[in-house]
């Protein structure tokens, strides 16, 4: 086969050009530390380092998740805490209510600032994150969860739902607590009512202590009278020196014919006479009678305005008033039962402030095996992309040598012509 010169010149400089592009190659991949600058480079690498990034932005997004729902978790649980302290001052200022020393205007002041106290749950209990989101609202995160209606009651507007986000292929963590059931179902002994409403109890039972006694009390004689404003049942603990009795009857109308009953057939030294509507007591024994714990059917919490109760007051033989009536309201309207309502206030958000705990305590868990999966796909992808330079380096220099070689080779070989012999 024949070769002409210009053949073999232009196959020389291909080659020189292709010996080049690999050096060129080569010097790229060792200024950037990676074995893979294009897919071309290695088609299959570059299929298995594409996979294994979009594991890695995956995993990240499973982190950013994360760390924003601790973010909103450490909102809810700083509102359950300042909730929290809110609920301790108001036992604080019950327990002073409470006090037999306290008058009125002592007793106003009290209210007053447990008033305050009750719009600060309110601001709290409508916290948002950094994006305006509200904490405690449901899905309706954009809708402020609590409203005051036009009676002044505040209401829920949100629903029953629970945000969440994805930390893993199989996960979802909830991101909040919802307001219906943080703020509007304490559980008492044998109801569910709003958090808001223990608050107002307690600012109705301290503005009505004033006027009423937890227990009456007189010796030998006293006049009963019985406010009906819930007709229903009535029940009362009614005691001589000797003994205690429960008086429970039921008043549908102004009837008191069956309390003077009831009392009558208790058992105890005490005689019941009807006049009017006015129920006359007297021990037979001139001892001491004493009435306490009334219940009225129908009420279950404090009233601003109490429309059943009992005036007990102490007469001397001739029916002469012997001092100031004393009125006594059913149960839920002493300042002594809002205590009880506090301690499950405490209980109920010492157990949403657990969820919270719980789920931040599983999450930060979950970062960490993030974290750590997030370092084993590096690892691979360092595995694939990142050059040995050592490697290159060596192959680097034999590629030069081998330019080199070439380039001399050819200058030689171009000089054996037939005029260079002759010469």
């Amino acid at each position: 086969m024949k070769v002409s010169t210009q053949l073999f010149n232009k196959q020389q400089v291909e080659r020189f050009s292709k010996l080049n592009e690999d050096i060129q190659s080569l010097q790229n991949r060792i200024s950037s530390g990676k074995n893979i600058i294009q897919a071309s480079d290695d088609p299959i690498g570059a299929v298995e380092l594409s996979g294994l990034q979009q594991v890695k932005e995956r995993f990240n997004q499973y982190s950013r998740n994360a760390d924003n729902a601790i973010n909103r978790l450490t909102i809810a649980d700083n509102a359950l805490q300042a909730i929290t302290n809110l609920i301790i001052r108001a036992k604080e200022l019950t327990i002073q209510a409470a006090n037999d020393t306290f008058g009125a205007q002592d007793r106003e002041a009290l209210a007053l600032e447990l008033t305050e106290m009750k719009e600060e749950m309110l601001s709290t209990a409508n916290s948002a994150d950094s994006s305006g989101a509200f904490i405690f609202g449901g899905y309706h995160t954009g809708t402020q969860p609590f409203e005051k209606n036009s009676k002044g009651v505040i209401e829920y507007k949100g629903d029953r739902g629970t945000n969440s986000v994805a930390v893993s292929e199989t996960r979802n963590v909830g991101t909040t607590l919802d307001g219906g059931s943080v703020f509007m179902s304490v559980k008492s002994d044998e109801s569910v009512a709003p958090m808001f409403n223990v608050l107002e109890d307690i600012i109705n039972s301290i503005r009505t202590a004033a006027g009423s006694v937890v227990e009456a009390k007189a010796t030998g004689k006293a006049t009963l009278k019985i406010e009906n404003g819930n007709p229903g049942n009535f029940s009362f603990t009614l005691a001589d020196n000797v003994s205690t009795a429960n008086i429970s009857v039921d008043l549908p109308s102004t009837d008191l014919s069956g309390v003077v009953s009831a009392i009558n057939s208790s058992g105890l030294n005490i005689n019941a006479t009807l006049s009017g509507n006015t129920i006359t007591l007297e021990d037979s024994k001139n001892g001491p009678i004493t009435i306490k714990d009334l219940q009225v059917e129908g009420i279950d919490k404090s009233e601003k305005e109490p429309k059943s109760f009992l005036t007990f007051d102490a007469i001397d033989g001739a029916g002469n008033s012997l001092g100031v009536p004393q009125v006594l309201y059913d149960k839920n309207q002493t300042i002594q039962n809002r205590l009880n309502d506090i301690t499950k206030v405490l209980e109920h958000i010492a157990n949403q402030k657990a969820i919270i705990g719980a789920r931040t305590n599983s999450l930060d868990r979950q970062r960490e095996l993030i974290a750590q999966r997030t370092i084993a796909v590096e690892k691979d992808m360092s595995d694939i992309s990142d050059a040995d330079l050592a490697a290159l380096v060596t192959e680097l220099q034999g590629q030069i040598t081998g330019l080199q070689a070439s380039q001399q080779a050819f200058v030689k070989i171009s000089n054996l012509s037939l005029f260079q012999f002759l010469r």
